[in-house]
């Protein structure tokens, strides 16, 4: 896979360079859009909500630039990732003690389901879909935590379901959640919790007390 790969400048977080995949366009971004953008700008909107810094579940890791930022700060790190040259990178990307990588998807089934691709110039674009498949599925609640500060989504339109299978964690630990557009708000919502924030391309909830 190394020839699909070549390292970008970061210069975030004191990430000086990533391993990505040399084709992408998209999943990237830069200072002034895109996922790098998104974290300059957003980052500090949800962490100033996070009162323990123990363990933040993590997902779509993509290649690893959210984990790897994350780690800055979390003791534990869990990340998802279905697809294999994006994890490839992301394992590159995130050494050390305290990252639990799952090459696999984030819902509500254990099963193995497919993954689609609509672009080969955004690796930040694939997404599952229920139709038997190849990838392993991962449930929340399966990763038997002992703390949950902090849960961030941005699965393309799963976040419902990977919410979904997460409830019990939820229930026990009431981290701050963010969700792209939203998504999965009428999940989180009965069980306590208040859109309290919305960014350019994602809302924040917490519990309210």
């Amino acid at each position: 896979m190394q020839h699909l790969t070549s390292m970008r400048e970061c210069g975030v977080e004191g990430v000086d360079g990533l391993l990505w995949i040399t084709r992408d366009s998209g999943g990237f971004g830069d200072l002034t859009d895109g996922p790098l953008f998104d974290w300059i700008e957003d980052s500090k909107h949800f962490m100033s909500h996070v009162k323990n810094f123990d363990t933040v579940i993590q997902a779509g890791g993509n290649c690893g630039m959210y984990p790897r930022f994350y780690k800055n700060y979390f003791k534990n790190v869990y990340t998802f990732e279905p697809d294999e040259l994006n994890f490839y990178c992301l394992d590159y990307n995130c050494q050390g003690e305290g990252y639990y990588k799952y090459q696999g998807g984030l819902g509500d089934t254990t099963e193995k389901l497919a993954i689609r691709k609509p672009s080969d110039n955004n690796v930040g674009m694939h997404y599952i879909v229920d139709a038997p498949g190849k990838i392993q599925m991962y449930r929340i609640d399966d990763l038997n935590l002992e703390s949950c500060d902090l849960i961030h989504l941005d699965i393309e339109k799963y976040e419902s379901k990977a919410l979904m299978g997460g409830i019990e964690t939820i229930k026990k630990f009431k981290p701050v959640i963010v969700t792209e557009r939203a998504l999965g708000s009428e999940v989180i919502i009965p069980l306590g919790y208040e859109m309290i924030h919305r960014m350019r391309m994602d809302a924040l909830f917490v519990y309210k007390e």
